[in-house]
């Protein structure tokens, strides 16, 4: 997208804004897809970024979907995909949403422990139905690389797999459950091929023991992901023909064993990160201490992963002024309109010479943005998101308005 068609957009409605550039999904998609072998289905993870539009655009591509909340599975829903391919994974499952699932009779539920398998029993028995499970496991192994591990560690997520080993008669005795399948996610943002190739490897390993262990064949194999992004200046990006050539050859060993199930990876960085750009204006520009700061009216309140909250280490998304991409460059910080120290979206980074009314350009912005961020903080309303498809700009989301924050809050009587 051209920068004299971003000015138009911008133009057209208020900053700051998320733009999404429906192009890059598509060809993250297809780069992503070229690169597992063809029985692999790929299942967009809708916590990168859960906007309906977004959604229905990986239908259209192809994809199924993953969800980890009701919330996410009306979406999904709301958005075309069929039951058959949606699954839902979360660590902390409420009964209304288990509920929830079960009358939509989605294609798995992602179990993450024994207690949340017993819910699931006493649902689907007062409701007469037998629910579709896999295990959600927490393997032995961990993956190195990985930005945030998930897996192989003490966590929240999953089954134990000793565990799982040991007391899997509990779930093969639930009768109102079926047991179809197992998911394993061993962590996010990973770059190095050979991490997920291993990983893929392990994931195969422990499906082979399981199935010899519960004496039936599985029907469903999700692997995960943690397709990474590059996103500083020390990251390289994912060899995807290193990937195919790996994954290929591992599913060679394993294809005749799973010929009948159903073979998941999970991605959504992977697939949309690269799309979407946060577009904010520059309020101010001052000095302090001899140091440079540079104000804009949109921080780390609708993009805390550029503000790395939460995080002991941070870097600088990439990022530039608009239409002043050559120009000489000078240090400086790049600051919110918030009241804490914390709003800080660039530190220290390199931009040419910033003036009120230019707009900084947060790249590689189109996952875990908006959604990510505690967008009420301050009561700022929230920015404009527009996906730009076949260059027609489709408004995902209004620019929000002050008397909103208002009309959505009950008051005393």
């Amino acid at each position: 997208m051209d920068i004299n068609r971003k000015l138009e957009i911008l133009k057209t409605y208020q900053s700051p804004m998320y733009l999404y550039d429906a192009g890059v999904i598509q060809k993250q998609y297809t780069k992503l897809k070229s690169s597992l072998p063809e029985q692999f289905e790929i299942f967009y993870s809708m916590k990168a970024n859960p906007l309906l539009v977004i959604c229905q655009y990986m239908k259209s591509l192809g994809s199924r979907i993953e969800v980890a909340s009701e919330g996410e599975l009306h979406i999904a829903l709301a958005a075309g995909f069929p039951v058959k391919d949606i699954i839902f994974t979360s660590p902390g499952k409420t009964y209304d949403e288990l509920a929830y699932a079960i009358d939509k009779e989605i294609y798995s539920i992602n179990v993450e422990s024994f207690a949340e398998l017993e819910i699931i029993q006493e649902i689907a028995q007062r409701k007469s139905v037998k629910v579709n499970v896999s295990i959600r496991i927490n393997p032995d192994c961990d993956v190195s690389g990985a930005g945030m591990k998930m897996s192989g560690v003490p966590t929240q997520f999953g089954i134990d797999y000793k565990e799982l080993m040991k007391n899997i008669n509990i779930l093969l005795q639930a009768p109102n459950v079926n047991f179809i399948g197992i998911h394993v996610y061993m962590g996010t943002q990973v770059l190095d091929a050979n991490n997920i190739i291993s990983s893929m490897s392990d994931v195969f390993r422990m499906a082979l023991d399981i199935q010899a262990k519960a004496g039936t064949e599985l029907k469903f194999i999700d692997l995960g992901g943690g397709f990474g992004v590059p996103y500083f200046k020390c990251d390289q990006e994912l060899d995807l023909y290193a990937l195919k050539s790996g994954v290929n050859k591992i599913w060679g060993e394993y294809r005749d064993k799973f010929r009948n199930a159903r073979v998941a990876v999970e991605s959504g960085r992977f697939l949309v990160a690269e799309s979407g750009q946060f577009l904010t204006k520059v309020l101010y520009c001052k000095t302090s201490k001899d140091r440079s700061f540079v104000v804009c009216d949109g921080g780390s309140n609708f993009h805390a992963n550029s503000a790395f909250l939460g995080r002991h280490v941070r870097n600088n998304f990439p990022m530039s002024i608009l239409g002043k991409e050559n120009e000489p460059v000078f240090e400086t910080t790049i600051v919110g309109p918030l009241c804490t120290p914390t709003d800080v979206i660039g530190q220290r980074v390199m931009l040419p010479e910033t003036e009120p009314g230019d707009y900084l350009v947060v790249e590689k912005s189109g996952a875990y943005g908006l959604t990510n961020s505690p967008v009420m903080f301050l009561s700022h309303p929230q920015p404009t998101e527009i996906l730009v498809l076949d260059n027609t700009a489709h408004v995902l989301r209004e620019h929000g308005k002050k008397e909103d924050f208002i009309e959505k809050q009950k008051g005393l009587n």
